[in-house]
């Protein structure tokens, strides 16, 4: 029988590796952390040891959870400078389709918004031109997990620059 998913435990580790890889064939020096209690996935540094902190999502699906708003109450909280969402999935004979999306923290809480928006606006808890605060997403948070589509992301399809020029700043 052909294996058709991962387990979550090597999925996550599995896109950990891949993103510290990714990183390491562009010069920039990275590692993987480990441990539960961790704030980083992945911490890359440049020649000049400018680091950046990369959180990894990686997903089987076509939506990656971010839980953005629900970890990072205010804009102030200490977060990761990037977001590395990670698609794998598994096809015939075991062979594997990879896609990389590469944000800034700031660049995908604009689009956890919009995603949470979307969503409310549906349900008619709000409505379209309401002014969103972050702490109103923070409490919309509260009653489930943030997540975002492929399709939110795709403009982000392998973008490892930003993370690049950040390090060799």
């Amino acid at each position: 029988m052909k294996k058709t998913k991962i387990d979550k435990y090597h999925l996550f580790l599995a896109g950990e590796y891949r993103v510290a890889s990714g990183l390491l064939k562009r010069g920039i020096n990275a590692t993987v952390t480990f441990g539960h209690a961790k704030s980083a996935d992945v911490i890359a540094y440049g020649s000049n040891r400018k680091a950046a902190v990369i959180e990894v999502k990686t997903s089987q699906q076509k939506n990656f959870v971010t839980s953005l708003y629900n970890k990072y109450k205010t804009p102030e909280y200490e977060h990761p400078d990037f977001w590395v969402l990670f698609q794998i999935k598994v096809g015939p004979e075991s062979n594997f389709t990879e896609r990389f999306f590469i944000l800034s923290h700031k660049e995908l809480s604009i689009i956890q918004a919009r995603r949470n928006r979307a969503y409310h606006v549906k349900r008619g808890d709000v409505t379209e031109k309401q002014r969103l605060s972050w702490e109103y997403h923070y409490r919309l948070s509260q009653n489930g997990v943030d997540n975002v589509l492929l399709t939110d992301v795709e403009e982000s399809k392998d973008k490892w620059d930003k993370i690049v020029k950040a390090c060799n700043q």
